[in-house]
């Protein structure tokens, strides 16, 4: 028996060692059809906890864990399920969830179903004081993707004074092969992953600190819309001297008068990306847009009188009842279709999903015929999920996934007039432009803990980001993080050399 032990005693800690020497990894699914369950939260300690990504994968540092912790999986509308690390190990890391009964029967066995207007008003009242976040820090894992997809490019040199017939064939030549490249090869992605603290005041101002950021961008192959445009541009100059001013007019409008056509390096590695203050900006509207401040588009909550609701469940979770209640437009300025997870004990919301309703689109503007130009935000969609704070007693976005997708337009004709007092070198071309910027944002808190005026004083803001540029996804610079798994995509995603 002791040579026994003694044998297989090596082969157990090594196998534990293994275990527990690397990031815990597993897959929440349908226990019926096996699908991946997106958005299921992992409790792993009574404050720590990760999400499923859409594709039902997790990943927990191992640090976190032991051979006696204890997995608590929970989701709207299933059955909660514990586990121990073992039997996740039995079940080859797949966790297979059973939907919950129908309880909108059992658990009203009168007659008396509460009225979904009287919620919605309770979940009105409530709301100051379930979403309070004054003086509160975020500790905050973004991870933002983005690109443009073109739906058509046209560019023609109308004229261009010194240069021949033959000349500027074969520039439109350059232009034709350069739109079938963009048109029949799929966008280039850029992920950035980033780890800060986000520092809200009462007022919706704030401050941020940037701990670590990564960048994935494929620069020499990429095809946003910036880089379509300046790939356009580069073309273009070669019909233009460098070293001449030029008058630039658009349509009806001269927009400069002595535009120098030489390289600026001083700005050559400054860009949009590394706009602290735009960065800063779209972390802040994230968090206020989804704290239903009376500036928030999420006009469902705020506005009921918009919608009709429906009361389709009720369910539970974590030994809470929650009212699951579906919205649609009633009124034609509302713009929303969706669901709400709302908890019957305090009316709070503890997760939401919304998007546009069919035939519904956000902001626009359309300037086509006056001055070619066109925008309209097409899709916008999300998921949320809301966590109780034990000390303030107050719910935050514990997790934020967000979709937006633009349409664009943009038909405008150039042209330059050399600043010369002897020859006056023109050029004159159009350009068309048509296509989707699409934009994907994750966000998960990993703290959010109070501040004071002492410590919001003391913070120093930077003016740029200082980015790791990877080539690949690297999930070792994230090691002991409790960060979103990524998806295939991503980590897919390689810059050839």
């Amino acid at each position: 028996m002791w040579l026994a032990i003694a044998f297989f005693f090596p082969l157990l800690l090594r196998a534990t060692n293994q275990l527990f020497s690397q990031q815990l990894k597993g897959q929440i699914v349908d226990a019926i059809s096996n699908e991946p369950i997106a958005f299921a939260t992992v409790q792993f300690s009574d404050s720590k906890g990760v999400v499923s990504n859409i594709e039902g994968f997790f990943k927990i540092p191992s640090e976190h864990l032991n051979p006696e912790s204890i997995l608590s999986i929970s989701f709207m509308g299933y059955e909660t399920q514990k586990l121990t690390i073992q039997r996740l190990q039995d079940n080859k890391y797949i966790i297979k969830l059973a939907e919950a009964t129908n309880q909108l029967n059992t658990v009203y066995i009168t007659n008396k179903v509460p009225n979904v207007d009287s919620i919605m008003t309770r979940v009105n009242r409530k709301l100051a004081e379930n979403y309070n976040f004054s003086d509160v820090q975020y500790t905050l894992f973004t991870r933002h993707t983005t690109y443009f997809k073109a739906d058509k490019l046209k560019v023609d040199i109308d004229k261009s004074s010194g240069f021949n017939k033959k000349q500027l064939e074969a520039s439109n030549t350059q232009f034709g092969a350069l739109t079938n490249h963009i048109i029949n090869n799929p966008p280039t992605r850029m992920f950035i992953d980033m780890l800060s603290e986000v520092y809200l005041k009462s007022d919706y101002k704030g401050k941020m600190e940037v701990k670590k950021a990564t960048k994935l961008e494929d620069t020499k192959n990429n095809l946003s819309l910036d880089a379509i445009q300046s790939k356009v541009s580069g073309i273009v100059l070669q019909h233009l001297d460098t070293t001449q001013t030029y008058k630039v007019k658009t349509g009806w409008f001269t927009v400069e008068d002595s535009l120098s056509l030489k390289k600026d390096k001083s700005a050559e590695n400054t860009s949009e990306d590394n706009s602290f203050a735009s960065i800063k900006y779209k972390h802040i509207n994230t968090i206020q847009d989804h704290l239903f401040n009376p500036e928030s588009p999420l006009d469902f909550v705020l506005n009921p009188k918009l919608y009709n609701y429906q009361l389709t469940n009720i369910s539970s979770i974590d030994h809470h009842l929650v009212y699951i209640i579906t919205f649609q437009p009633k009124k034609s300025r509302a713009k929303f279709q969706g669901t709400l997870y709302i908890n019957d004990e305090d009316y709070a919301i503890l997760k939401l999903d919304y998007a546009y309703a069919e035939n519904k689109t956000g902001q626009k503007l359309n300037l086509k015929f006056l001055l070619g130009v066109k925008y309209v935000e097409k899709t916008n969609t999300g998921t949320v999920i809301y966590k109780k704070n034990d000390e303030r007693h107050n719910y935050y976005p514990y997790y934020i996934n967000h979709e937006s997708r633009n349409y664009v337009y943009a038909h405008r004709p150039f042209k330059f007039t050399e600043n010369s007092k002897i020859i006056k070198n023109k050029v004159a071309f159009d350009i068309t432009i048509e296509g989707t910027i699409v934009e994907k944002k994750e966000l998960i808190s990993l703290g959010y803990t109070p501040f004071n005026n002492t410590t919001f004083n003391a913070i120093t803001e930077v003016k740029n980001i200082d980015y790791l540029e990877l080539k690949r996804y690297d999930p070792s610079i994230w090691q002991g993080y409790n960060i979103m798994e990524p998806l295939e995509e991503l980590k897919k995603f390689k810059i050839e050399d």
